[in-house]
């Protein structure tokens, strides 16, 4: 006994120092998750920003750098992680109109929450369908689109699942609308739906009897019907009638007048089995002995009943008066089973994308570069001389001597410099990524000197010192290599001002003194030699993108004109601006929830994503 009460104390204190240090420990991993989750908040607020702002890139590229975040952490399955998948796929879907890759990332966040929702500021009647696929694909039931509503935890480790908000669509039916939503609910597996404000009927219905009713509706999910007559539209009445699979009898469902003016029923969810839905409609209007009808008992109407159609519901039927289809379309079957796997490829993939910024196709663009380069010709008469003359000592002697005019000056074959320099503007349009066409000037200058051409006593004319031409330009990238484009080239056109399409500069190579005519080996004063009116040319070279509208480039090409026969070969550098025009206007923002047909203030629009503990 005193032995043991010596081991005592120390044993305590030995078993204290654990428990406190591993309270320290635990306390510091919270803290660090929490700062991880505080981090991805702040990331997800900006991306939501810049979704509303239409920055759908940007929006992209930070939710991806926050999944990033997570893996590091080692918090991929983390609330606050299915949350960003929800967010990425709101991105692809409303900014890139990727369905597949919307319901992946759908996948993703349902297999870290199966009860997750879309969050207000992003949902769309599309993204909601995308989350049905995603749902069985992931072999979860059918689960109700009621949005997620704003959390207001206060920043713990995992977040809680946000509850559904039970809300009918029948809420804005009237009392028989209400009733029959009942019968579903007593009937076990009717599904109800959170759902937009009911629409206001069309001011003149576009039929006698107008009811309008989407193509094909889910098993087990409750029909909302909404009717409108064009005569008396305030005082008509209806009946809906409906057969429930294996009965023979219908059953008589009176409509009820809603808020907005409609003739409204609702078909409980229990009566929604089977292949397909069976129903009919009376309406009547005071004074009209006939009434109207939509079918009959021994002529029904059928509404197939199709799994992952939309839900009948106000959503539906905004969608229906606006003329767009509701009907379900075949989804590709997404292999998901290494989630992290795909995440690390698709993140590797859009790294790429953001990594290398060349030029966008549908971009118009602007160059301007300029170089210089040489010529090769044959034997060629000068463009200030017309007329030898051939006593040039006898004039140098005496003026007065008159001038003996002879043979045409002839300069023989050889190079020449293509002039002292020259500018080459551009303007053009990139057709697709490769491909580019543009409108091409060249302007070459050449200084002159005027001693020697005694053009008052020879009649001799000035030579040009400009070349202005203008030119058709094809560009095709041949090879990429990061953000470096290898490009062949290929031109045609013609001259505008001064010595056709380009012009080559002879030097001055002898005077008279030295006792000769200078009419074979050069002349006694610079000049230049012009080529003919039409040249076809072809070039290589190599463009570094700084930016999407900006780029650097350098090419090296050969032109040829044929009459008189020049060749030019020439080096040329610039740069290129480049611009995306949105001739249809800026791309609307996503579509906001709506509450009692207003819509979310900018102060609401801006809170932290649903479900994600909070950043303070």
């Amino acid at each position: 006994m005193k032995m043991y009460r010596c081991f005592l104390p120390p044993l305590v204190a030995v078993l204290s120092v654990l428990t406190l240090s591993s309270q320290a420990m635990a306390a510091g991993k919270a803290a660090k998750t929490q700062t991880t989750v505080n981090r991805v908040v702040e990331i997800n607020k900006q991306a939501l920003a810049e979704m509303q702002a239409s920055k759908f890139e940007a929006a992209r590229d930070a939710l991806w750098g926050a999944i990033a975040v997570l893996t590091d952490a080692n918090m991929s399955d983390h609330e606050i992680a299915a949350r960003t998948h929800v967010h990425l796929a709101a991105v692809y879907m409303t900014g890139f109109n990727d369905k597949n890759k919307a319901i992946r990332q759908l996948v993703m966040a349902l297999k870290i929450n199966p009860n997750i929702k879309i969050t207000p500021q992003v949902d769309t009647p599309a993204l909601d369908e995308a989350l049905d696929a995603a749902r069985a694909q992931a072999s979860l039931p059918p689960g109700d689109r009621t949005s997620a509503t704003q959390s207001a935890s206060t920043g713990a480790a995992s977040a809680a699942p946000v509850a559904p908000v039970a809300q009918s669509a029948s809420s804005a039916s009237g009392p028989s609308a209400g009733g029959a939503a009942a019968a579903g609910r007593r009937s076990g597996g009717a599904k109800k739906l959170a759902d937009l404000a009911e629409p206001a009927p069309p001011n003149k219905a576009p039929e006698p009897f107008y009811c309008p009713l989407p193509s094909e509706v889910p098993p087990k999910e409750d029909i909302l019907v909404r009717c409108l007559t064009q005569k008396q539209p305030k005082k008509s009445t209806a009946t809906l009638y409906y057969r429930e699979s294996g009965s023979e009898d219908f059953t008589p469902l009176p409509m009820t007048r809603s808020p907005q003016g409609w003739l409204t029923a609702t078909v409980p969810a229990a009566a929604v089995t089977g292949n397909a839905f069976q129903y009919y409609l009376e309406a009547k209007i005071p004074g009209v002995k006939e009434p109207l009808t939509i079918g009959t008992s021994d002529g029904p109407e059928l509404m197939p009943i199709v799994d992952g159609a939309a839900s009948m519901n106000n959503r539906t039927l905004t969608a229906l008066l606006q003329g767009k289809d509701t009907t379900t379309k075949p989804l590709p079957i997404v292999d998901d089973q290494a989630p992290l796997e795909e995440i690390n490829k698709q993140f590797q993939m859009d790294e790429e994308l953001r990594k290398y910024h060349r030029r966008l196709a549908g971009s118009f663009f602007f160059s301007l570069g300029g170089g210089t380069g040489s010529t090769y010709h044959g034997s060629i008469r000068p463009d200030s001389h017309e007329l030898s003359w051939t006593n040039k000592a006898a004039v140098a002697a005496d003026p007065n001597t008159p001038v003996v005019l002879g043979k045409p000056v002839m300069i023989g074959g050889g190079y020449s410099l293509a002039l002292l320099g020259q500018l080459v503007p551009e303007l053009g349009y990139q057709v697709t990524d490769r491909l580019a066409l543009s409108l091409q000037g060249r302007i070459q200058y050449a200084l002159s000197d005027s001693q020697g051409w005694l053009n008052d006593r020879t009649k001799a004319k000035i030579p040009p010192t400009w070349a202005v031409a203008l030119f058709l330009r094809g560009q095709y990238a041949f090879f990429n290599a990061g953000n470096f484009q290898f490009f062949g080239s290929g031109i045609v056109g013609f001259g505008l001002v001064g010595g056709g399409p380009f012009m080559g500069y002879n030097p001055k190579a002898c005077t008279v003194s030295q006792g000769h005519p200078c009419n074979t080996t050069g002349t006694d004063h610079s000049d230049t030699i012009s080529s003919g009116p039409l040249a076809l040319g072809a070039g290589a070279g190599v463009m570094y993108h700084l930016s999407r509208n900006l780029a650097l480039w350098f090419e090296v090409r050969g032109m040829v004109s044929p009459s008189p026969f020049m060749v030019l070969g020439e080096g040329n550098g610039g740069f290129a601006f480049a611009y995306k025009f949105d001739f249809e206007g800026s791309e609307a923002p996503p579509p906001q929830e709506t509450v009692g047909g207003w819509e979310r203030p900018p102060e609401e629009r801006e809170a932290p994503p649903a479900d994600a503990p909070s950043s303070e």
